[in-house]
């Protein structure tokens, strides 16, 4: 049995989203497990002091980590608020490490792609259903510096359950998104609608908004949507970051 917890996030700097798509997941757990202490904390300096000056302060997960010891918790587990593997992930298994020695357990629950990617497949395919002459691009953020193998792998999952319909891209590796987009465009397709394939894009579909003014003249025969639907705030997302009371036998 588990004396606590963290809701470990990388999040956004903009406060409302990091309510829907984080902050939601961390209070769900609370009302499960209100007795137990726990704390929703972040990897990322750079957010911590962007959301802290719009009013919104959090602890780094080593910070929440320290509180729970003082609080006399023992056995801890840290549930990553993360989609995939990369940088972030990298920098929060460092942050756990650095704080083992003060529990007797500490599970770090790895992110959703990585441990539960059969259950996001199937939130996927329930999420988006087929519809005729519709074709939709779900784009990752995926690792510079990886292989982005969970990606692939989620990417295989969805073609096993007939979904040819859906294909991954990614920012970083490979499909990108332009490769996707000529692909459609010399196929035959005529409608394509773009999801992001993450928690909250933030940022990314600033850009990516901004790149799509030279779709038209590029991709001639597409007609293309950009849709603003956030995976963080989706109920059956939220579950799946739930999941990680069953996992570990965590009983509040």
């Amino acid at each position: 049995m588990f004396d606590g917890w963290v809701s470990a996030a990388f999040g956004t700097a903009d406060p409302q989203r990091f309510e829907r798509c984080f902050a939601a997941v961390h209070q769900a757990a609370v009302q499960q497990f209100p007795l137990l202490p726990s704390a929703l904390a972040l990897t990322s300096l750079w957010i911590q002091a962007h959301l802290a000056a719009q009013g919104k302060p959090l602890p780094l997960v080593g910070e929440a980590l320290s509180q729970l010891a003082e609080q006399g918790c023992r056995r801890v587990v840290v549930n990553s608020l993360l989609l995939a593997e990369g940088a972030e992930w990298d920098k929060l298994r460092s942050q756990v490490e650095q704080r083992r020695a003060d529990f007797d357990q500490l599970i770090l629950i790895p992110p959703l792609l990585c441990s539960r990617s059969q259950a996001c497949a199937q939130a996927l395919d329930a999420l988006f259903p087929a519809k005729p002459g519709l074709t939709r691009v779900l784009l990752g953020h995926g690792c510079a510096q990886g292989e982005n193998s969970a990606y692939a792998a989620l990417q295989a999952q969805l073609k096993s359950a007939g979904r040819d319909d859906l294909s991954i891209a990614l920012l970083h590796g490979g499909p990108s998104l332009g490769e996707l987009l000529e692909k459609w465009n010399q196929s035959g397709a005529r409608r394509v609608e773009l999801n992001f394939l993450m928690l909250c894009a933030g940022h990314h579909a600033q850009e990516v908004r901004r790149e799509s003014r030279s779709w038209a003249a590029a991709y001639p025969a597409l007609s293309v949507t950009i849709s603003d639907l956030e995976l963080g705030s989706c109920p059956a997302f939220q579950e799946l970051f739930l999941s990680f009371t069953e996992e570990t036998g965590f009983n509040g």
